[in-house]
């Protein structure tokens, strides 16, 4: 827990991880779809921050496709943890963001984010 609180330290910083299993995401774009979910923390994250949002969110954790998100907004500065599909397109990634308010999708083959108010990409529908 203490290398994902790790990543969260750093502008931008983050992680996916598939719940069940510790095993990195690396491809694909990530949403968050559960914004009820999200939680925001401003400060520093530590490893039992991150071991309390599993235990609380283990019941959507656990369903196909879900995974366990969290990104430092460099923006903001505040870090984001949250429940996360995987999708391999980007206009999907940014329509499904738009669609549950989030500011950002990831982009795991750039790793970096990309905003929901992107230039030159589609708007939701």
């Amino acid at each position: 827990m203490s290398a994902l609180a790790d990543a969260l330290s750093v502008p931008d910083g983050g992680f996916s991880i598939v719940a069940a299993t510790g095993e990195y995401v690396t491809s694909g774009y990530a949403v968050s779809i559960y914004p009820e979910r999200e939680r925001i923390i401003t400060g520093g994250v530590t490893g039992e921050d991150l071991a309390d949002y599993l235990r609380e969110h283990a019941d959507a954790l656990t369903l196909p496709g879900r995974v366990f998100g969290g990104w430092r907004d460099p923006a903001s500065g505040a870090a984001f943890l949250d429940v996360s599909v995987t999708t391999r397109d980007l206009p999907t990634a940014l329509a499904l963001a738009r669609a549950h308010g989030q500011l950002a999708v990831f982009d795991f083959a750039a790793l970096t984010s990309i905003s929901t108010d992107a230039a030159g990409l589609p708007a939701a529908a």
